[in-house]
């Protein structure tokens, strides 16, 4: 059997096999109807898939938007002027694009990469590659269909990259000079957001960021880190802490922070998060350089650089609410882990307060700290001390009973004292004592609380 005819075996059975094609095709009318692109691709490939494109004779949209009612499944318009739509079912997608009145060997010649090219007809029976694409599966190359086709859809540049991490495979040299000339700029920023996410979840992604880098993608993409990126040094710093990040997930010693370090990545797109707030980490050094003393300071720059970063955030990459806390979180307090490793006494209050302030992100924190004096030198050795002292503390904390407040906020009231923001800082005082054991009963509580009361308002004084 020569390959050609194995593969049309192969592709049948799997079709043949698959309830959800059999669902499609048997909902298709009249229509003509293709397995089209990284379905078949991935099935050669002998990849799991829940993504099922097609391509449809007459308009994708409308068959979609069909479909949906049929199965009670949620629609989706992608493009309207690519005639693309989407239907969701019980985590399984169909993404359907329409190729009207043109021939399905067009519609293919119109894809981004040679091994995305792929069709199958669903009544004929016969694979289609008319750019020779299960050659370029088999050396494991991604290729782009023409000179015109990154051009044609930018967001195909970051597609490559991603396609490149997820399957193994070599971007051809064509790929580079092409993306050389190609803008960024006026793609929708979730999409952009998307392949990111996905580039960076991946294992071993350093040298990819590093083509995209040298691309100047991230200059196109992140024009509120312009500074940062044009400058060689802080941005090689940035772009090695990235790398160390990557060293970090597999090193031996979080991985042995049970269960902690189990626990913090079972949170969707941690990961990728992760990576991205070490890459900004220092986002905003070039906007706080002051030079004092013969000496460099960045002072506030992680305040400034979580502002900074919230923007690319929201505005560049349209993440959700949480992600950007957690950047935000991230590269704000990332200079804090090394100020309590190099303090002249670690005490347990001021670990405690640590972990309290960042909740589960503490864990991040360290990591990104840790990355940071990697990539700075291999520098981690008084990290290492600080990290362990504070998982020990946290499973000691963990161990106990919850403790119950001695003092509460009904209790300053009676006190005399005016709810407010003041009220925070008391509390959080009288509880570090009371852990501390040095108040233990509710009248050393109150004791303490007037006395706190008292420093706060002459400090404020003053």
């Amino acid at each position: 059997m020569d390959d050609l005819k194995k593969v049309r075996v192969e592709l049948a059975d799997k079709i043949e096999n698959n309830g959800h094609i059999r669902l499609i095709r048997e909902l298709k009318g009249r229509r003509k109807l293709f397995l089209v692109g990284g379905t078949i691709r991935d099935f050669l490939l002998g990849r799991p898939t829940m993504d099922y494109d097609f391509a449809v004779s007459g308009s994708g949209v409308t068959f979609a938007r069909t479909l949906a009612k049929k199965i009670s499944g949620a629609f989706v318009l992608l493009s309207p002027d690519d005639d693309e739509a989407r239907v969701v079912k019980d985590e399984i997608i169909y993404d359907f694009i329409g190729y009207g009145k043109k021939d399905i060997a067009s519609d293919l010649r119109r894809r981004d990469f040679t091994i995305n090219a792929l069709g199958y007809d669903l009544e004929a029976g016969v694979f289609l590659d008319p750019c020779d694409g299960r050659q370029d599966l088999a050396k494991k190359i991604i290729r782009p269909v023409t000179p015109q086709s990154l051009s044609a859809d930018p967001l195909r540049v970051l597609r490559g990259f991603r396609f490149a991490l997820e399957l193994g495979f070599e971007l051809h040299r064509d790929f580079f000079k092409i993306a050389r000339d190609v803008s960024l700029k006026k793609v929708a920023a979730e999409r952009i957001g998307y392949e990111l996410i996905r580039i960076a979840a991946c294992r071993d992604s350093f040298n990819q960021i590093k083509k995209i880098n040298d691309l100047g993608i991230f200059r196109q993409i992140f024009p509120e880190a312009k500074k940062i990126i044009e400058d060689p040094f802080l941005w090689g710093h940035s772009l090695e802490t990235y790398k160390s990040m990557e060293k970090v997930l597999g090193h031996s010693f979080f991985r042995s922070l049970v269960p902690e370090f189990e626990d913090y990545f079972r949170v969707e797109k941690r990961v990728p998060l992760l990576k991205l707030a070490a890459l900004f980490h220092d986002v905003a050094k070039p906007d706080t350089f002051l030079m004092k003393e013969g000496e460099v300071h960045f002072y506030g720059h992680d305040s400034k650089g979580a502002k900074i970063v919230e923007t690319l955030g929201y505005k560049r990459l349209k993440l959700s609410r949480p992600e950007v806390s957690m950047l935000k979180k991230l590269v704000k307090e990332h200079m804090r882990p090394h100020l309590l490793a190099t303090s002249q006494e670690l005490t347990d209050r001021a670990l405690r307060r640590f972990m309290r302030d960042l909740g589960e992100d503490f864990f991040g924190c360290m990591m990104i700290a840790w990355a940071d004096g990697y990539a700075t030198g291999g520098k981690t050795r008084h990290l290492e001390e600080a990290f362990r002292k504070m998982i020990e503390i946290k499973h000691r904390d963990d161990a106990q009973p919850k403790v119950e407040r001695l003092v509460n906020g009904y209790d300053l009231i009676a006190l005399g004292i005016k709810p407010g923001p003041i009220f925070k800082p008391i509390l959080q005082e009288l509880l570090d004592r009371q852990l501390e054991g040095k108040i233990m009963t509710k009248d050393e509580g109150l004791k303490a609380a007037k006395e706190i009361h008292e420093n706060l308002q002459e400090n404020n004084k003053s």
